[in-house]
């Protein structure tokens, strides 16, 4: 059945989730046509969260190593200083 709306295709739905549709559609009297709709909608936007969530996760850890090379890096400067500081105060 074609309409200028929408196409026709053929998903393959794991069984857990086919069984919920089944019984979500029933609970609230809808068809199962349009509940498929909007279950795989939601799972797209589902998915695309979590890649995107994933994506963060993994720049955050890219980005704590570079943060700790720097503050790695300016420990010694800083310990440096420290000891430049001394020697001059202490006149030595």
């Amino acid at each position: 059945m074609r309409n200028r709306d929408h196409e026709e295709v053929i998903v393959k739905i794991p069984g857990q989730m086919l069984r919920g549709i089944a019984e979500t559609a029933a609970e609230v009297k809808a068809d199962s046509d349009g509940f498929v709709y909007l279950s795989t909608t939601r799972r797209t936007e589902d998915d695309q969260s979590n890649l995107i969530r994933e994506a963060m996760m993994k720049g955050y850890v890219e980005m704590s190593h570079i943060n700790l090379s720097i503050a790695t890096e300016c420990l010694y400067a800083e310990y440096e200083a420290e000891h430049t500081l001394e020697r001059l105060v202490s006149g030595g």
